[in-house]
């Protein structure tokens, strides 16, 4: 049985592709999908996936959002009993689920409860993250392509601002990233010492003050420069208020439905400087953009896939599959698992000492971390098929 579960990503269905590849070439067994994620599970709706054909895969690999379908669901005891008995009732043996923080918290329940009723159920988490907060992974699948999605739509945006000469203005641009700053630093490598554009960059992990943030803008613009003003949805002051917290509203998981704090920041600038300010939220666009898609991406999702079949294979349970990076100036990713245990309810924050918070930008040693995640195109490739989709 296969799950994906909480927000798509360009690079989720790739893991799903090398997990029914991996299985499909030693074993002749079903494959099931649930559809809709946990609400699958939850109302017995299945598709089988070992009646996909090569072809259909080799589209599947290459496109991002679910596939299988997701949702957010708050899992409780009557949602564990009722997954185990239809998992009893298919005869699956064999349980991956598909997800960030959220879903390896539920693979790690639901394996717990497989083994408090004595079902031999072997789980293993596959990560997805966007917002690279995946606990143990140097990087989670799906964060580089957002992230090559936003470089791209810095650069374009500084060429658009520094085509006004007067009078200087100020532009924000939101990014993902719930309780981290990793999407909002990945806007550093479109930075060019150069431009008349200043960026200035803000992250939960660092207390956002408000008076600095209007001080930074207004030395900009007496120094006759454009100001960028980068921020993560879920910048924080120094009492942990998230700034753009009135009429706040909660998920299904009970967790403040972030975004919104670019047009916070535009009423504050207006009012209090008066200068000119625009603000843009790319929103969901930064984890579906096909033409941003990394191809180091897609293929460490789709070798984690195939990776999360051998660890079964070698009687790993309750684990997520993960990656690290060998020391050394070239990157080379090694594969390996670590306990879901381990994994569940831990949030990975960027590194502190990868920003200098005097200046609000991000320091070189990041650049060396995201940039060789960012190589490959893949668009050659999705030409042949992004013009037809596979229906389950």
């Amino acid at each position: 049985m296969v799950v994906q579960s909480g927000g798509p990503t360009a690079v989720i269905n790739s893991s799903l592709v090398g997990l029914v590849t991996a299985i499909r070439k030693k074993v002749d067994i079903p494959i099931y999908g649930a559809k809709g994620g946990l609400q699958g599970l939850v109302h017995n709706t299945f598709v089988r996936l070992d009646s996909l054909s090569e072809q259909q895969l080799n589209k599947i690999k290459y496109t991002p959002g679910a596939l299988l379908g997701t949702c957010r669901l708050k899992v409780g005891e009557q949602h564990l009993k009722h997954i185990i008995e239809t998992l009893k009732a298919l005869n699956v043996r064999y349980f991956f689920y598909i997800g960030g923080n959220g879903s390896m918290h539920v693979a790690h329940q639901i394996s717990m409860y497989a083994r408090k009723s004595n079902y031999d159920l072997y789980t293993i988490g596959i990560p997805k993250s966007i917002d690279n907060d995946l606990n143990l992974i140097d990087h989670s699948p799906g964060y580089a392509s957002a992230a090559k999605f936003l470089i791209s739509c810095t650069r374009d945006i500084t060429f658009d601002i520094n085509s006004y000469e007067r009078p200087k203005k100020v532009t924000i641009l939101e990014t993902m990233g719930r309780n981290t700053g990793w999407l909002a630093a990945a806007c550093s490598l479109a930075a060019n010492s150069q431009s008349n554009c200043q960026q200035l960059i803000y992250i939960p992990e660092i207390a956002f003050h408000m008076e600095q943030c209007l001080e930074s803008i207004e030395r900009n613009n007496n120094n006759d420069c454009h100001t960028l003003l980068i921020v993560a949805e879920g910048i924080r002051d120094k009492n942990e208020t998230l700034i753009a917290s009135d009429n706040l509203l909660f998920d299904a998981l009970d967790r403040p439905k972030l975004g919104g704090v670019s047009y916070i920041l535009k009423q504050q600038i207006h009012q209090n400087l008066g200068i000119s300010t625009r603000y843009i939220d790319t929103s969901i666009w930064q984890r579906c953009c096909t033409s941003c898609l990394s191809m180091i991406d897609v293929e460490e999702a789709y070798t984690l896939g195939i990776k999360a079949w051998e660890a079964v294979q070698k009687g790993n349970n309750n684990v997520m599959v993960t990656l690290i990076r060998q020391e050394g100036t070239t990157y080379i990713p090694i594969y390996g698992t670590v306990s879901l245990k381990k994994v569940v309810d831990i949030e990975k924050h960027f590194p502190i000492q990868w920003y200098d918070q005097t200046t609000n930008t991000i320091k070189e040693m990041f650049s060396s971390y995201l940039t060789p995640l960012l190589d490959g195109d893949v668009s050659p490739i999705q030409e042949n098929f992004l013009e037809t989709t596979v229906s389950l």
